[in-house]
């Protein structure tokens, strides 16, 4: 059977390495450039069948879709790769556009100047705007058919700009429902607006959950503060006990992350003067940043990785991982 379209994916991590599986498993052909890249991650690219190529350049040349998923304070870099690639070796003159995807938790603003990358390149490549709300795709457990799309558990892609992915001529509405995509708005920045409101009501919380239970246990009353949570809102212990579980692999790619959210809310909310002033003396989401710069960077937490878990596995070593640093 001939593969469907092409997709090279920047970069192989936890999203997406689940991108990569998901587009494979319906017989999409998917690439990576793997120059610079560790052991580790070439050996898990190679164990999902993703193709891997030594250049952008190759990965320019061979591609219909190049999807961009890494940490946000590298999306403009990695946008830069691309435009490099295609200014110094161009694809050829008859060739369809090929449609870049940036998928990265950035601002409207940081959004607009990526997209500013492409601009005289709009033949070749087309950009869309876009953020990923919810977690890797992942395919059915307990033996089930991962060739049928529904059973996979998906997240929700967000897109935005004036080339809907729906319109791309290479199997462009079969992965734009593969992908469990929405096309949200006609302007850049949309999406990606959208993808930070959203997490300012996840990671924020998470955020705000570290600095409660951290400082309730220094008081003494960390299950006290719970059992209130509980009898109140029990959704928000669960909540909160996932998130410090889940956040310490990841803390330091939210740095950023909450740095673009603090922007959306202080260029587009219009609360620079309430709330987001610039250079975080009083913003909310740069002060989350550092919240979790300290996790990253002085605490042993910031030593986990998603795949090998050693500490932070419950909301209460989380916890005591933070407290056991700020003795």
């Amino acid at each position: 059977m001939a593969h469907r379209a092409s997709v090279g994916i920047i970069s192989i991590g936890e999203m997406g390495l689940g991108v990569a599986k998901l587009l494979i498993s319906q017989n999409y052909r998917v690439l990576t450039n793997i120059t610079g890249r560790s052991q580790h991650t070439q050996d898990r690219a190679k164990g999902a069948s993703v193709q891997l190529v030594s250049s952008d350049a190759d990965l320019v040349h061979q591609s219909d879709y190049i999807v961009s998923i890494v940490p946000p304070k590298d999306a403009l870099a990695t946008a830069d790769r691309i435009v490099s690639a295609q200014s110094s070796k161009p694809r050829p003159s008859d060739a369809s556009p090929l449609y870049y995807l940036d998928l990265n938790a950035v601002a409207p603003s940081s959004a607009l100047a990526i997209a500013a990358r492409f601009k005289d390149l709009s033949s070749a490549i087309r950009f869309v705007d876009g953020g990923i709300i919810g977690g890797p795709p992942k395919a059915p457990a307990d033996g089930g058919d991962a060739s049928d799309a529904a059973a996979w558990t998906r997240p929700s892609i967000v897109l935005s700009g004036k080339f809907p992915l729906v319109e791309a001529p290479k199997d462009g509405k079969h992965m734009a429902e593969l992908l469990n995509t929405k096309h949200v708005g006609d302007d850049i920045g949309v999406a990606s607006g959208l993808k930070c409101c959203y997490a300012t009501l996840t990671k924020g919380f998470t955020a705000l959950a570290i600095q409660s239970y951290t400082t309730a246990a220094r008081l003494g009353v960390l299950e006290e503060l719970r059992t209130e949570i509980r009898a109140t809102n029990p959704a928000n212990e669960k909540r909160a006990n996932g998130g410090l579980v889940g956040m310490a692999p990841k803390s330091g790619r939210w740095v950023a992350e909450m740095h673009e959210i603090a922007k959306t809310h202080r260029e587009t909310g219009g609360w620079a003067d309430a709330g987001e002033k610039e250079g975080g003396a009083s913003g909310i989401f740069d002060g989350a940043a550092e919240v979790y710069r300290y996790v990253a960077e002085d605490t042993v937490l910031g030593k986990e990785h998603s795949l090998k878990r050693t500490r932070g596995t419950t909301a209460e070593d989380v916890v005591a991982a933070i407290n056991e640093s700020r003795k």
